[in-house]
């Protein structure tokens, strides 16, 4: 059986500017949702954007007999005729057909109408559950996914709407992650160049090569760079081993020294203007209950607020350069690729999340687009300097957290969790820092600059997130 479905996009913006966004490196990352039922991961990004026989590797995730399976997606555009319409098909993946054709048209009321039409053949019947895409099974899993889309492309282009300034050249370490992807991906959708440092790499077309590790960096490499991000280091989530400590800290502050390093020997008419390096709401250390935190609360006791001291205080070895210097204190940030959110959906899909070691501690929390949002703002923002608390304005208990995300899912959150989990599988230190602690940040200082959230409410955030929005 074949399945048509047409989805259309309104926007203010032009169709050139439409189209535009489309060609540019970053698009397709962009565009592509977290949730599984369709590609949800792009693995390799087309080869030559979107002109006839570029390809993009994806995968897709399909729920099945003993949990979800992942299967390869492989995309390649066709037919082109910019700036009215480009095409893509499957030629290999986990469907008999997938076809689509992007349309842009010029509406009537101005801006442009951007119209979906996608074409889909399930597999034959011994596919198994594959099959279950039927009609009726697929249209509302095709809604969820262009209403993302949707989403996604309105706000992108708002954000590149606010920030039509100049175009920069910006190195990014710690790319690869799962912020720093979609930080790259939406500065190059904004006609931004992006150079992605990597370790170990050879210095060539897109990319920095540098080793953190030995200290190699050659300064000449940051030549010509507008701003660096840095956004690396090793994971917290883990146990907090003497050596495990010793990694997380020297991962952070030794890499952000050696880029500050490389700036200083360079002339200063050559020298990056800005320097954007991560930090985090762990500045605040722990036991900090009820309290209103603000970029001028002192930074608390613990591991982790002893690592974001000295990696902020390494970052502003740059102020010295003439640098202009942003540390970033992020909260946690929501995604169902990764971090705080993904680990908690098993346990809220099943409805067996409830209140987390009694579930009053503040989390501060922040969507993933919203995260990269933030970074790039203040990244092109000149006048942004200093610590800033990056999450949404409104930071919620654990328990009420717990409660939010799993309504969203139509599941209940009542089942309560002792911290002897976390603390069997952490160690107790970790898990007090990690888990246990508060921390209700003020973003008032963030808003200062104009950025504008995407998502300041948590249901909004993860029903966009998981693609359930109705």
């Amino acid at each position: 059986m074949t399945h048509r479905f047409t989805h259309e996009t309104r926007v203010p913006q032009p169709r050139e500017k439409v189209f535009a966004w489309h060609e540019r490196p970053g698009a397709l990352t962009r565009l592509t949702p977290p949730f599984g039922g369709g590609p949800d991961q792009v693995r390799q990004a087309p080869s030559d954007g979107i002109k006839p026989g570029s390809e993009a590797r994806l995968g897709v995730s399909v729920p099945g007999t003993f949990g979800t399976v992942h299967l390869p997606w492989t995309a390649e555009h066709g037919e082109w005729e910019p700036p009215h319409f480009f095409t893509d098909r499957m030629v290999n993946g986990p469907l008999g057909e997938w076809e689509h054709r992007h349309v842009f048209e010029e509406s009537p009321r101005g801006g442009t109408v951007v119209r979906d039409e996608v074409t889909v053949r399930p597999l034959p019947q011994w596919a198994g559950k594959l099959n279950d895409l039927g009609e009726r099974a697929m249209t509302p899993q095709l809604e969820r996914i262009f209403a993302y889309r949707d989403r996604q492309l309105r706000e992108d282009l708002a954000f590149h709407d606010q920030h039509d300034g100049p175009r920069l050249t910006i190195a990014v370490a710690g790319s690869s992650g799962l912020v720093g992807t979609q930080v790259c991906a939406l500065l190059e959708t904004g006609g931004h160049t992006v150079l992605r440092m990597k370790r170990g790499a050879t210095t060539g077309e897109g990319v920095i090569g540098w080793d953190p590790a030995r200290g190699l960096l050659n300064p000449r490499d940051l030549e010509g760079v507008d701003v660096v991000i840095h956004l690396g280091g090793q994971s917290i989530v883990s146990r907090f081993t003497e050596q495990k400590k010793r990694e997380i800290l020297d991962s952070r502050v030794d890499s952000t020294a050696l880029i500050v390093r490389a700036m200083g020997q360079l002339p200063a008419e050559k020298r990056p203007r800005a320097f954007v390096v991560s930090s985090a709401v762990g500045y605040y250390g722990t036991g900090r209950g009820d309290e209103v935190l603000t970029e001028d609360s002192s930074s608390g006791e613990g591991f982790l607020a002893e690592v974001c001291r000295e990696w902020e205080s390494a970052a502003h070895g740059a102020a010295a350069h003439g640098v202009r210097v942003v540390n970033v204190r992020t909260g946690l940030v929501l995604s169902p690729s990764g971090g705080l959110l993904r680990a908690q959906l098993p346990l809220m899909e099943a409805g067996l999340s409830g209140p987390l070691g009694g579930g009053r501690q503040w989390q501060s929390w922040i969507g993933l687009d919203d995260m990269a949002s933030a970074i790039a703002h203040l990244a092109l923002t000149e006048d942004a300097e200093g610590p800033f608390n990056v999450a949404a304005p409104n930071p919620q208990r654990q328990q009420d957290f717990a409660k939010t995300v799993a309504g969203v899912l139509h599941r209940p959150a009542v089942v309560p969790t002792p911290l002897a989990g976390p603390k069997a599988l952490l160690g107790a230190q970790a898990t007090e820092e990690l888990v246990a602690a508060s921390h209700r940040v003020d973003v008032s200082k963030l808003l200062g600059t104009g950025y504008r959230f995407r998502h300041e409410d948590l249901r909004s955030c993860a029903g966009h997130l998981l693609g359930r929005t109705g």
